[in-house]
């Protein structure tokens, strides 16, 4: 049975929207330059959340490993 990591449980868990601010509305000027910056934080947010359920992963192998021995 493969285990589910803890983001995908919290983010299953959080049902109840959360109190985030939603950003402000900007004008047409800003607007082209915040797409792209808001794609790139995205991207980087989803990198993020690869690298931290690698770094569980290990830490979970690493804890199994040391259970057997």
């Amino acid at each position: 049975m493969k285990q589910t990591s803890k983001s995908k449980r919290r983010s299953r868990q959080s049902d109840k929207p959360s109190k985030v601010r939603q950003p402000e509305v900007l004008n047409g000027d800003e607007s082209a330059e915040a797409e792209p910056i808001d794609r790139l934080l995205s991207s980087s947010l989803r990198l993020w959340e690869v690298e931290r359920e690698i770094i569980e992963e290990r830490q979970d192998a690493r804890k199994s490993k040391d259970k057997e021995v």
